[in-house]
């Protein structure tokens, strides 16, 4: 083959690289969009953690109109993911893409943007500062390995793509006749937490701050902070909340996730009261949130998040 045909294939098969990245896996299940306010709707993704059958995508995709477009926040887990989030936003609108939010590190989020910045690359992605730094740190590419192995490789093409413009807490985003807020008021699912209020809409995006039908996991977060996180938002007093994980809802649906992370620390702070261990504290954990017995993640979950709230109440003391 003559060299500049040679040269012309690479560059095509490059080329062709970049414009479709998921072609080395399938395409996710599409899913729809629900309209839960005036301007916003929302992708209702599965309970259950990434596996072959979801194909990673689990979380709670949405988007808002604006006068000048869309805006996303949390494409997925996923570049295939997130070119299902595509997909679907065309069934409600014709719109471009003006930015994406991401609510913070969880991979299961975020790794959608690598198709949306694909399809609209002038878009800004907005994560709280924090987030970025750990993305430089490498944090992206842990989660990138973590779901090619919980999905057995339904993940595979998608490459980090984070945040490129750093919020804090205060910080007001107008967008076409949308102003969007950001909350965060210190480590509480994670560090990297933002919850983003669409002011005019009076809806709030809590991300994994808040979850319903869902345990997520608590490892990166700290229960003490996450409660007043909590507080601290249900006091906009807003009409639509949406959590990361579950159905959209009232403020009874986020005070109902308050109250879980509330038992569970009532609950290690009565064992370490007692002088108990930290392995006591799953059994009074237990009968404490019985109510969430029924929520994905719950038995996983309790016995590492008791001994974990038993950390922090120790630590509180000393």
């Amino acid at each position: 083959m003559p060299m500049k045909n040679i040269t012309l294939v690479i560059f095509t098969l490059a080329l062709l690289g970049g414009l479709m990245p998921s072609l080395s896996s399938a395409a996710v299940t599409d899913y729809p969009f629900e309209k839960v306010a005036e301007n916003t709707w929302i992708i209702h993704g599965p309970l259950e953690m990434p596996n072959v059958g979801n194909q990673g995508f689990m979380n709670n995709p949405g988007i808002v109109l604006t006068s000048e477009g869309a805006v996303i926040i949390d494409p997925g887990s996923s570049v295939q993911a997130g070119e299902m989030v595509l997909r679907m936003l065309k069934t409600v609108t014709d719109e471009p893409v003006v930015a994406v939010f991401n609510t913070h590190i969880h991979g299961d989020h975020w790794l959608g943007n690598q198709a949306i910045k694909a399809a609209y690359p002038d878009a800004p992605v907005y994560g709280h500062t924090e987030m970025l730094t750990m993305i430089e740190d490498g944090v992206g590419e842990t989660w990138i390995e973590l779901m090619d192995k919980l999905t057995e490789g339904a993940t595979q093409g998608t490459r980090v793509v984070g945040p490129d413009h750093p919020l804090g807490n205060g910080d007001a985003i107008k967008i076409g006749n949308k102003t969007f807020r950001i909350h965060h008021y210190g480590q509480a699912h994670t560090r990297t937490d933002i919850m983003i209020e669409v002011a005019e809409d009076s809806v709030v995006f809590l991300g994994d701050n808040v979850t319903t039908n869902r345990i997520p996991r608590m490892s990166d977060g700290n229960f003490i902070g996450n409660i007043d996180s909590v507080d601290n938002i249900l006091k906009l007093g807003a009409t639509t909340w949406v959590p990361g994980h579950g159905k959209t809802g009232d403020a009874d649906m986020v005070r109902g996730y308050r109250d879980y992370l509330a038992a569970v620390y009532a609950s290690a702070r009565q064992a370490f009261d007692e002088d108990l261990d930290s392995s006591d504290v799953k059994p009074i954990a237990l009968k404490a949130t019985v109510k969430y017995k029924d929520w994905a993640g719950y038995e996983g979950e309790i016995g590492p998040q008791g001994a974990q709230a038993y950390m922090e109440v120790e630590a509180a003391e000393f």
